[in-house]
Order: C-alpha cells, then sequence, then structure tokens
C-alpha cells in the first residue's frame, strides 16, 4: 500500500529533524510511502527552513509553509488535499517513531478491507526524573491498557484515504477524534496497533500536563456535543478496568495515579467550563516540552520487561 505521510509543526525546531529523519529511515517490505509532507502553520523560528533543507536533498519531502496559525484542522485539509497515497499518516513534529512504524500501521489495512484507521502505543521519551515525566508516561501506559480493551488513536493516526472527506468540516478541533467518528461513519475498522510505537516528550512541568488535560477535556466535550461518538478514554468504566489492571502489576504507581487523577479531575471540571462558556480550543499554545534528553528507557512502558 502507499503512504503519505503528514509531518505538523509549529515552531518544531527542536524535533523537526529527527522526526524527518525517522520517517526517512523506515524499514519497509509491503508499504511504501511516496511522499512526506511537512505543513508547517505560522512558525517564526526555523522551522520553514529545516524542512525545505531536507527537501533539497530529497524529492519525496514537499513543504507547504502556512503563514497563519488557523487551527490544526485546516492545516490537516491542506495535507488532504496535497496527498496522493491510498493511506494518510499524520503526525506531529514533536514525535520520534521506531525504525517500523508506518508498516506496523498499514498492515492491518492490508490485510482487512474494513480496517480503515490504525494508531501506534505512546510511549514517553526522557522525562523519568521529573513529576511531570512520571505523570506524563503514566498517562500514556493507561490509554494503551484502555485502547487494548477499545482502540483510542492519537499522537500518530494512519487512516485510508478513501474512508475521509476531502476536507474535514466538522467544528471539532481534537482531530483524531473527529476522524475515529468519520471513519465509523463510513463503515470503517478502528485498530489499535501496540507493536508499533511512537515516542513523545513530555511536559517540562505539572502545570504544562494540567493545561494540556484541560484543553482536551473542553475539545472532547464539545466534540461530544457534535457527533455521535466518543473515544474510549472518556468512558469512566473502560479508564476504571485500566487503573485496576495497572495497580494489579504495579502497586509502586498508587501514589502517582492518585495525583495523575486529581490533575485529570480538576481539568475535566475547567475543560468543561470552558466549553460552556464556547471555547473550543481550535489555536491553543504549544506544550512546553522537555526535549533535552531522547532516551530509550521508558517509565511505565508497555512493552515486556517494563521497568
Amino acid at each position: 500500500m502507499q503512504v503519505s505521510v503528514g509531518i505538523f509543526a509549529h515552531n518544531e525546531e527542536r524535533t523537526l529533524a529527527r522526526s524527518i529523519d525517522a520517517f526517512l529511515q523506515q524499514q519497509l517490505n509491503e508499504v511504501k510511502i511516496l511522499e512526506i509532507i511537512v505543513v508547517s502553520c505560522g512558525s517564526t523560528d526555523d522551522t520553514v527552513g529545516i524542512a525545505r533543507r531536507f527537501a533539497e536533498r530529497n524529492a519525496h519531502i514537499r513543504v507547504i509553509d502556512r503563514p497563519e496559525r488557523q487551527g490544526k484542522l485546516a492545516a490537516i485539509n491542506d495535507f488532504l488535499a496535497a496527498a496522493t497515497g491510498q493511506v494518510v499518516l499524520i503526525a506531529g513534529a514533536d514525535l520520534i517513531p521506531s525504525d517500523d512504524l508506518v508498516e506496523r500501521l498499514v498492515l492491518p489495512m492490508s490485510r482487512d478491507r474494513d480496517c480503515a484507521m490504525t494508531g501506534p502505543q505512546v510511549l514517553s521519551s526522557g522525562g523519568r526524573a521529573t513529576m511531570a515525566g512520571r505523570l506524563h508516561s503514566l498517562l500514556w501506559r493507561l490509554h494503551h491498557e484502555v485502547a487494548l480493551d477499545r482502540p483510542k488513536l492519537g499522537e500518530i493516526v494512519a487512516v485510508r484515504s478513501s474512508f475521509l472527506p476531502h476536507q474535514l468540516a466538522a467544528p471539532v478541533n481534537c482531530d483524531e477524534v473527529l476522524m475515529e467518528a468519520e471513519v465509523i461513519g463510513a463503515g470503517g475498522r478502528l485498530a489499535y496497533v501496540p507493536e508499533a510505537e511512537v515516542r513523545n516528550f513530555p511536559p517540562d512541568s505539572v502545570g504544562e500536563l494540567y493545561g494540556q488535560r484541560r484543553r482536551i477535556a473542553c475539545q472532547h466535550r464539545v466534540a461530544a456535543g457534535l457527533l455521535a461518538h466518543r473515544p474510549a478514554t472518556t468512558h469512566k468504566r473502560m479508564v476504571a478496568r485500566a487503573m485496576g489492571r495497572l495497580l494489579r502489576r504495579k502497586p509502586g504507581v498508587l501514589g502517582d495515579l492518585v495525583l495523575l487523577s486529581g490533575v485529570e479531575a480538576v481539568a475535566q471540571v475547567r475543560g468543561r467550563i470552558d466549553a460552556y462558556r464556547g471555547s473550543t480550543y481550535q489555536i491553543w499554545r504549544p506544550v512546553v516540552r522537555d526535549t533535552s534528553a531522547h532516551s530509550s528507557h521508558v517509565v511505565y512502558s508497555g512493552a515486556e520487561g517494563e521497568k
């Protein structure tokens, strides 16, 4: 199957080169990457310059420079208009994919015509010495546990182009949830692929983590009112089961889990208030992340032999 990769960036000069390089070095057997399209939205640093220098050396790389920030959905629509692959893969420029991620995400679609959207396991890179890093890693481990019961796809997603409209039009600024709804509405199936892995960077403080969770809570609340679809992580019973499984295997995380639950509870309340007041977070302040280390050690990893 042929894939168009979209990398979305706003002032990501610290991580963009690593992200592009990781996609250029993908191990591919049954899948072909036709193109890598970098979409920069209102970047004021060297993000566009880095992307263009890669494009000068590789004809498969293209750059779309959007001078103003108009929300990620607008950027995704520009990418969809330019992409030519049977599958579109949507990734943030602050993510580092494993060297077999594209192949692993696309193969389920080649083997099952009803499978139309896939997502990887997200692991936290670095930040293990800080409270924010531990909570961030624990949060994504809980996402993993929930997704094992019912797919909740995020950070990087691969979607069959034929299951998406030419332009995503709903005023929902949580793009993965909107695409999940589009795929399911068109009769497609979601698949969580934990063997595919992507690493992201933790917020540099608990305050940054709280701000991110508040925004997502607001976006989910707005989406719930507009779509006939709710992501798996908004179902309390699924989250409770995930917590229970994790505590049985790793009782030592109880303290961090209590703290994370407190942060999430406050973020949910404030996110609901934001939604009630008409906020949509179409454009939001980027999370300040700790990108100082790109470590292979992952706290609360979902992999075998976890530490």
